[in-house]
């Protein structure tokens, strides 16, 4: 009976080691992906700062961004939902988006908005670090105006 009792308590400490072992050389970090960074062409049409967020506590899967862009006298307010698939550093993302934008020329003003779609690469290290962007992003202009083909580039720094 003792060696039966010594061998099962044997075997609930080996299998919670083991967990435990397995959760310590897992590289993946248990905070979700944050990042900020700038951006030419894309959601924010000319350039934007942007926050990016995954949802879940991981590194991939579905998350949010949200920016601010323009220059000179076009500002514009981008927001798009996300998504990343693959392996780190090396991630698919596909969104959807919307950008708000509005044109001040002296003392008149002019607003319009734009559904834009995207798909490209990303490099999202695992831990903290660089982190670039390359993708098309086509988009809508939601007054009817016609669609546009377009893309950019993205480099900034992951929390």
């Amino acid at each position: 009976m003792k060696l039966k009792l010594l061998f099962a308590c044997s075997c609930i400490a080996n299998l919670i080691c083991a967990q435990e072992n397995e959760k310590m050389h897992m590289n993946v970090p248990s905070q979700r992906a944050q990042s900020v960074y700038g951006e030419i062409g894309g959601n924010g049409l000319l350039f934007s700062a942007n926050y990016d967020v995954r949802f879940a506590n991981s590194q991939k899967g579905l998350g949010a961004r949200i920016g601010i862009g323009g220059l000179i006298d076009v500002i514009t307010i981008p927001v798009a939902l996300n998504y990343l698939a693959g392996k780190a550093p090396n991630y698919f993302e596909g969104s959807i988006g919307y950008t708000y934008a509005t044109l001040t020329d002296g003392d008149e003003s002019d607003h319009g908005s734009a559904i834009f779609f995207s798909a490209g690469y990303r490099y999202q290290p695992l831990k903290n670090g660089f982190t670039a962007r390359v993708f098309v992003s086509p988009f809508v202009a939601t007054d009817g105006e016609g669609f546009y083909f377009f893309g950019g580039v993205s480099v900034g720094y992951k929390f």
